[in-house]
């Protein structure tokens, strides 16, 4: 079993999503966050079949409503780096 680590720009990156998407609707903003939650959930099971993108970083993506998320895994360890929107680039 694999422990799973949030990393201080993952809470940062839920928290500009979550304002973001709460201009417009609040409940959206929720669900949102929920199923990039759930997508993580996913790793548990299956850390190793989604796409290695560089040494040791790989991503997964969230179906919904299409965000990447970005994680390593050394050891036993998960750790969630960063999530953010398909359709932009990762910094």
């Amino acid at each position: 079993m694999y422990n799973i680590v949030y990393s201080e720009k993952l809470k940062n990156d839920f928290i500009s999503i979550r304002e973001f998407i709460s201009l417009d609707n609040p409940v959206y903003a929720v669900k949102t966050i929920n199923s990039i939650l759930k997508t993580i959930d996913i790793l548990w099971d299956f850390p190793y079949i989604w796409k290695n993108i560089w040494s040791n970083l790989r991503e997964i993506v969230e179906n919904t409503y299409k965000y990447k998320i970005i994680y390593t895994i050394v050891a036993d360890t998960i750790t969630i780096i960063s999530v953010y929107k398909y359709k932009n680039n990762w910094c």
